[in-house]
């Protein structure tokens, strides 16, 4: 009771905000923007105020929605608002604010909370473009907590290609190959739903003169092998399915686990009781940090 007590009084503290900012940043991989390499003819714009820009956005999202929010998981997922800098919004396409950094609401809801943010959409591409699988492995590794296994050792190199076709062609490959298709089921259909962004997170209609298609499946969001399927049509309505999730929910549990432990667990029941904590206190995620520390095995040494 006493941890609880204290671990009340310090979220109420401006240091909090900062620390779990810095915990959303490790979480998302939004600290990887910090150094992810990029190619400048292509991002003439590209500079480091501007990358540090993208990873405080994360962190400034995900403090709101804990302090001054709804404290909800989902929120994280459905935002349609986020806090940018002037040199952050430019890069987006919107006005810049007048103070910085602010809260902008998206005109077109084409971005949806952390999932379009620059920082995890660069991290999670290509130098030169985007990637449907790293943005898929993205949200099955640290948003789902589910683990694929690795490629089998026959896979072969990549198929040859039409230089001109859309990313969402080239990957069609994956798909149809019997080899690759029992992981990639799982990973590019989720990608996809990040296409409307190039490497660094600009919002773009088409590419190689063609429309961009968003649309994809979010396949066994609760556990893989399931069988099940959740087609989506944009990023905003894969950002609903996951704030639906209870994968998602029980995943953001263990990472939260993981960051005040210092530690990954070894034994998935371990995180069991945070997860359900989080599920009966309405994915509040104030309420999960104080179970965290209150709990006997945060104060023991075993």
């Amino acid at each position: 009771a006493g941890r609880g007590a204290q671990a009340r009084r310090l979220l109420a503290t401006p240091r909090a905000r900062t620390h779990l900012g810095d915990f959303a940043a490790m979480w998302t991989g939004a600290d990887g923007i910090l150094t992810a390499d990029k190619q400048p003819s292509q991002f003439p714009a590209d500079s480091a105020s501007l990358r540090a820009a993208m990873r405080t956005e994360t962190a400034q999202l995900f403090a709101h929605v804990v302090f001054d929010g709804t404290h909800r998981v989902d929120e994280l997922y459905t935002a349609n608002y986020s806090f940018v800098s002037g040199e952050l919004a430019t890069h987006y396409g919107l006005a810049a604010p007048q103070a910085t950094p602010s809260r902008i609401t998206y005109p077109d809801g084409s971005r949806s909370g952390i999932l379009g943010h620059a920082s995890i959409l660069g991290t999670a591409a290509h130098s030169d473009q985007s990637s449907p699988i790293r943005r898929g492995l993205f949200v099955r590794r640290n948003l789902l907590c589910q683990e694929l296994p690795p490629p089998p050792p026959d896979v072969g190199s990549a198929p040859q290609v039409d230089p001109h076709a859309t990313t969402r062609e080239r990957f069609a490959q994956h798909t149809s190959n019997p080899a690759c298709a029992s992981c990639h089921r799982h990973i590019d259909p989720v990608g996809f739903g990040f296409e409307r962004f190039d490497a660094l997170g600009r919002l773009r209609d088409s590419e190689n003169g063609r429309p961009v298609d968003p649309a994809g499946d979010m396949t066994d969001v609760e556990a893989l092998g399931a069988g099940t399927s959740a087609p989506f049509q944009d990023l905003a309505a894969l950002g609903r399915t996951l704030a639906g999730s209870k994968a998602a929910h029980a995943c953001l549990a263990r990472q939260a686990y993981r960051f005040t432990r210092g530690l990954l667990e070894q034994d998935p029941c371990v995180t069991l009781p945070y997860e359900e904590h989080l599920r009966q206190a309405g994915g509040d995620i104030r309420e999960l940090l104080v179970e965290l520390v209150s709990s006997n095995d945060f104060a023991e040494r075993r």
